[in-house]
């Protein structure tokens, strides 16, 4: 497995840092979600020293990445490649089904997740055991309340626990959601699909916290955690302003008109 190897091989092909298209190893505290929803989001500013205790690795990048060579490709990374393009023709599939079920003409988000320069990522995340005290003392969290950036996120998940979603009805409040067998898919609604329907679909607040079975304890260690996920992404430079369809009389734009990649690149900027 990726995460047991010793830490200098993971370090040759680690991601640089900050908000270039990402791909390759991230160390814990690299990318810092609390920032990026509060920071980035809401217009907060950060002034608590919250974290991450996560480790990831991006396998397999989009096509137009500025830094999506072929440098220390190794034979072991040619699954998860072909994982990537397996999680894309199911996005499609999803995406399809979204136009059908919004009676939109054919194509409207196919055309802009399905060209040459897609930007998608296959991630493997990697939460470490730790302390439930490190946790509860509150400037350390799994993952810290946050949106995916892009269309959808298609979600694998061991048995562990921990992810929460926001109730959609009680700001503040967040539900578990229950682990399933190890081939059952979280799909989650991410930024760009919220912005290219002017609202209509809203994006997942969401988080990793404490397992249901540690969250009344006072000691204890938390098992680690391992997820895969598919970010489905738009191609970069298709717009992630409101489609017309989704606009006119009493229904303004409530988002900007920007490139998909500039849109990544502005938010990005929050978390490192």
């Amino acid at each position: 497995m990726f995460f047991r190897i010793p830490a200098q091989e993971k370090r040759s092909i680690a991601h640089p840092g900050g908000s270039e298209p990402q791909r390759g190893f991230s160390k814990i505290g690299a990318e810092n979600s609390s920032t990026l929803y509060r920071k980035g989001l809401l217009g907060a500013p950060a002034t608590e020293e919250l974290s991450d205790a996560r480790v990831r690795e991006i396998t397999a990048g989009g096509v137009g990445s500025s830094n999506n060579d072929d440098r220390n490709i190794s034979t072991k990374e040619r699954k998860p490649i072909a994982n990537t393009l397996l999680g894309g023709r199911v996005a499609a599939r999803l995406m399809s089904a979204l136009e059908l079920a919004l009676q939109l003409p054919d194509g409207t988000f196919l055309e802009r997740i399905t060209h040459e320069k897609n930007a998608s990522e296959l991630r493997q995340n990697h939460y470490p055991a730790i302390e439930v005290e490190e946790i509860k003392r509150g400037a350390i969290s799994r993952i810290w309340p946050h949106f995916d950036l892009g269309v959808l996120t298609l979600l694998f998940q061991d048995n562990v626990g921990g992810l929460e979603f926001e109730d959609r009805e009680k700001a503040g409040k967040f539900n578990r959601v229950q682990c399933g067998k190890p081939a059952e898919m979280v799909v989650n609604v991410s930024e760009t699909l919220q912005r290219w329907t002017n609202g209509t679909l809203r994006a997942g607040l969401h988080r990793v916290s404490l397992p249901e079975d540690s969250e009344s304890k006072e000691s204890g260690t938390v098992p680690e955690r391992y997820s895969v996920a598919y970010f489905c992404k738009a191609d970069r430079a298709a717009s992630v302003g409101p489609l017309k369809e989704f606009v006119g009389e009493g229904n303004a734009p409530k988002y900007d008109d920007i490139s998909a990649i500039d849109y990544h690149l502005l938010r990005l900027q929050s978390a490192y």
